[in-house]
């Protein structure tokens, strides 16, 4: 028997992403709804560049419209460059503005990953970003401008998003394994087209601290928003208690 939704969230992800609707057909609860946009990324000479990115950032309250049209319960921004793209404050005065002018809740990948680490109590972290340093130094001050304590943040160099999407989330956990530190309170793996919501409950088992990655968290802040409770199996500790209000600490 199929479970009739009672939520509906609008999810906008860049027009290269594959692994956010992976992501979410795998995780996201049956009695929750998702539903899909893309939002041009352009290239300049055949890459993705900072540039590119803020012009992303910059579009996404138009396109945002699109989805307002199906009546969604929630409407997220899902690009962990592009919400950064506009300074460490961008992110938030992006949710802001599309919440006001939309009249739907709203939010994007860097104001849920903020959540995300409040809610796990998490202020020391270690930031594993696919890209290069251009790119994970916007992450990295956007995490230090909300107060967080950046330990290591590093860049694995990757140029193409696409390529970035075919790793395989086990090697992705060996390599965010080697970038563990003593005294971190959480892991944060960016980037909302890498297979690293895979690879949560693995790393959470090796590290014994919570893992947060961009399309996690994601869900989890739309999960929030539209007031879901319940527990995402295979989430991580982060969607073990979603709804109920009360900080999922390290054990």
């Amino acid at each position: 028997m199929n479970t009739t939704p009672t939520q509906r969230i609008g999810m906008i992800v860049p027009s290269l992403n594959t692994i956010g609707e992976d992501d979410f057909r795998r995780f996201c609860p049956p009695d929750v709804a998702y539903h899909v946009h893309r939002i041009r990324l352009r290239k300049e000479g055949g890459v993705v560049t900072p540039e590119s990115l803020l012009r992303a950032y910059l579009e996404a309250m138009e396109e945002a419209t699109y989805l307002k049209d199906m009546g969604p319960s929630v409407i997220t921004f899902n690009c962990t460059g592009a919400s950064v793209a506009h300074g460490p404050q961008g992110d938030g005065e992006l949710a802001e503005r599309m919440t006001r002018e939309l009249g739907v809740a709203s939010s994007n990948t860097m104001v849920a990953i903020k959540r995300a680490l409040e809610r796990v109590g998490a202020r020391k972290i270690v930031h594993v970003c696919p890209f290069a340093d251009k790119f994970s130094s916007g992450e990295k001050a956007s995490l230090e401008g909300a107060g967080l304590q950046v330990l290591k943040s590093v860049g694995l160099n990757f140029v193409d998003a696409r390529e970035a999407a075919r790793m395989d989330p086990a090697a992705l956990a060996e390599v965010a394994l080697g970038h563990a530190q003593a005294g971190m309170d959480a892991l944060l793996l960016s980037c909302a087209n890498v297979r690293a919501f895979e690879a949560v409950a693995h790393l959470e088992d090796k590290l014994g601290v919570p893992v947060i990655t961009s399309n996690q968290a994601v869900l989890w802040d739309c999960l929030e928003l539209v007031g879901w409770q319940g527990q995402v199996s295979g989430g991580g500790r982060l969607l073990q208690q979603c709804g109920q209000g009360a900080p999922v600490r390290a054990a």
